[in-house]
Formats: C-alpha cells, sequence, structure tokens
C-alpha cells in the first residue's frame, strides 16, 4: 500500500513541477507599442492570443518553442522558457505602389477566387469560440457576458450555437443599464465577402460589384520572404447604405486574406421608432491553420449615446478550437441571449477552468465584483 501512495505522490508531483503558467507581453521592437491579438502557438491545443493590452497566460506542461505571430511583423520561434516577460516583434518594411507586379485589381479577385473555392470545399467546417463583451454605462461597468459558441468558421462565422453561457447585470435606474447585450453578438457574423449584397445587411470589401461603391488605394509590406498588401477600401460619397471601410491584408504570396481592420459607416441602432446612431469598429485576424481561411480573434468596440449618456461595448471572440465542448442550442440572429443563458445550470468551476485568453484589469476587476455580488446568471 506504502508503495502505490509513493507512486502517486511522486506522479502528481512530476505532473505540477512541470506543468509551467508563463505570462508575457509582445510589442513591437522599435516603438515598443503593444501588439494586440498576436497568437501565441504552442500546439493546436495549447494557444493562445494577446489581449487589448498585448498581454497573454499560457499554461502547459509541454517543452520546445512557441510561434508568435502579428500580420505585418516577423513571426518569432523562441523557446517555451522565453515566454515570460517582454517579447518584440519586427515589423515589416512599407514599400512604394510600384513594387507589385499586378494591377491591385487583379490581387483582389485572386484573393476571392480563393475564397470562393474554400467557401466550396470547407463550407462545413466548424470551430468553438469564446465570446466576451463589456459594457461601459458612463465610464462604468454594468454589464459583462461571456458566453463559448460553436459556428461554421470558414471566412465568416455563421450559424451559431450556443454552448454554454454567462453574464451579470448591475441595474442603474430606469433604462440605466440599456445596452445591446442580447443581441450585440450578432455583429460577430459581419463578414467581409460576399457573392452578392444583401438588403438591410452591411456591404462588405470583396463583392463583385465592390468597384461601384468603394475607392481603392494601397501600400505594400514587405518581409524577408513576402510581401503582404494592404488594401484600403474607402466608401464612396454616394453610399448611403450602411457600409464597412478599412483595410484588407492579403498574402502576396498565395493572396490569403491574413487581416481585417474595419468601421462601420452609415450605422443605426433601432430603439422603438428611433435610430441611435452606432460606431462600430472590427478587427478580425484570420488562421490558414486547417488549410482554410477561418477567423482566428476578432474584437469589436461599439459606441452610442442613450438618454444622454455614453454606452461603450467591447466584444472578443477567439477561436479555442474544433469540437471541444458538448451542449449546443442553436442561436438565430435576433435571439435573446440572457434568455437563453438563464435557461442553463451556471457551473463556476468549468469558468475558472476556461481562461483562454488573459483577461485586461477590467474584464479582471468586473469579474471579480460581479462574483462577489453573487449576480452572474443562468439559473433556472
Amino acid at each position: 500500500m506504502g508503495k502505490y501512495l509513493l507512486f502517486f505522490v511522486l506522479l502528481f508531483s512530476s505532473l505540477h513541477i512541470y506543468s509551467q503558467c508563463y505570462q508575457g507581453y509582445v510589442v513591437d521592437e522599435e516603438t515598443n507599442a503593444c501588439l494586440p491579438f498576436a497568437t501565441v502557438f504552442v500546439s493546436q491545443d495549447c494557444r493562445t492570443v494577446t489581449n487589448a493590452y498585448g498581454a497573454f497566460t499560457l499554461d502547459t506542461n509541454l517543452k520546445g518553442v512557441a510561434k508568435i505571430s502579428y500580420v505585418g511583423y516577423h513571426e518569432l520561434i523562441i523557446p517555451l522558457s522565453r515566454l515570460n516577460g517582454i517579447i518584440k516583434m519586427k515589423p515589416y518594411v512599407v514599400k512604394l505602389h510600384e513594387v507589385t507586379a499586378y494591377p491591385i485589381d487583379v490581387i483582389i479577385k485572386r484573393a476571392m477566387d480563393q475564397l470562393l473555392l474554400e467557401a466550396k470545399s470547407y463550407k462545413n467546417k466548424e470551430s468553438d469560440f469564446i465570446y466576451r463583451q463589456v459594457t461601459l454605462n458612463d465610464r462604468t461597468c454594468n454589464e459583462y457576458i461571456e458566453t463559448f459558441f460553436n459556428a461554421k468558421s470558414e471566412i465568416s462565422l455563421r450559424k451559431l450555437s450556443l454552448i454554454t453561457g454567462r453574464y451579470a447585470t448591475l441595474k442603474t435606474g430606469k433604462d440605466g443599464d440599456f445596452s445591446y447585450c442580447t443581441n450585440f453578438f450578432s455583429l460577430v457574423q459581419l463578414g467581409l465577402f460576399a457573392r452578392k449584397i444583401k438588403k438591410n445587411m452591411p456591404i462588405p470589401f470583396l463583392t463583385s460589384e465592390y468597384k461601384k461603391y468603394y475607392n481603392i488605394d494601397y501600400t505594400i509590406l514587405s518581409g524577408v520572404n513576402s510581401n503582404i498588401y494592404v488594401i484600403t477600401f474607402k466608401a464612396k460619397r454616394n453610399v448611403k447604405n450602411v457600409i464597412i471601410e478599412g483595410k484588407l491584408f492579403i498574402d502576396g504570396l498565395d493572396y490569403r486574406i491574413l487581416k481585417y481592420e474595419g468601421h462601420l459607416r452609415n450605422s443605426t441602432l433601432s430603439y422603438g421608432k428611433r435610430k441611435i446612431p452606432l460606431t462600430l469598429s472590427i478587427n478580425t485576424v484570420y488562421t490558414n491553420r486547417r488549410g482554410f481561411t477561418e477567423i482566428e480573434s476578432e474584437e469589436l468596440n461599439g459606441n452610442y449615446r442613450h438618454l444622454g449618456k455614453d454606452i461603450l461595448i467591447n466584444a472578443l471572440i477567439f477561436n479555442v478550437g474544433e469540437n471541444k465542448i458538448e451542449r449546443k442550442k442553436r442561436i438565430k440572429y435576433n435571439y435573446n441571449l440572457k434568455e437563453i443563458i438563464s435557461s442553463m445550470n451556471y457551473d463556476s468551476n468549468f469558468w475558472r477552468q476556461h481562461n483562454e485568453v488573459r483577461k485586461t484589469p477590467l474584464e479582471k476587476k468586473v469579474i471579480e465584483l460581479f462574483e462577489s455580488k453573487n449576480v452572474f446568471t443562468n439559473m433556472r
């Protein structure tokens, strides 16, 4: 009996010794500016992205190296032992237009052809995603929501299914807690590519008629082995529809979409018969790890004014991998997310075990406050 007991003590001790928590910051080598949503990759089941402050946490008992990648910067491959502390990345060099051998229209067409090919072959591929949303009401956080959902993941997110979730709302007076926590999640389904323009949906960068809606310009980022085309899409003045403006990053070798940074123009929220102007920015990073273009991470920042108050909404999505978590409930575009979450059992252990992306200082403070008040909800 004593031998078996000693064996298990040594076993668990060794697991404890070799399990390591790495914490670091990813920054620009030249400016020391933080690089939000840089990918830190050890294996398919061991990876994360930096948060809005360039910080990350990674728990693993693996040995070897980590790959640090950020669009427009040279990839780093470093030993895991160097993951702690500040990690500096070297940016690509900006070059003039004349460097490219092709007209920009040819580059856009090749990127669209690549997406069409992938959409046909990989349209049924799925991944699980973590979604976090913080709402500030005149700089006071009054709402937090966190969910895991499953979605079709190639090019843009589609057919969302809720796995589990939790939320907390602090009442701040009549209409004071007003926000779009219930359906703001739907904006993660905004895409950059569409075969045709759909009514009441924002016009994306890539359509067969993109010249009808956009003025195009570009620059080139030059690395050691490849270039990145950075194409700017600026909506024409006569466009009155809701439209996405911004920059699209395309790989110069195989014309894969790497990233887009954009914002909505002419966007409003409906509140009864009123239309409230909405400012929404989007930052999406893509991965080709499974052989096709799918979302790796996405950040949404929205703000609007309601009843004389500034409402700010920040949301983060991160691809945690293929079908890692069971239990799914299909959610449609206009569903009330709070009501669905409230119908589920709340498992506090689940949330302690799942921390795939390091929380920002604000998120930590908010969660500690809401947990101390016991206001997190998904109870029957």
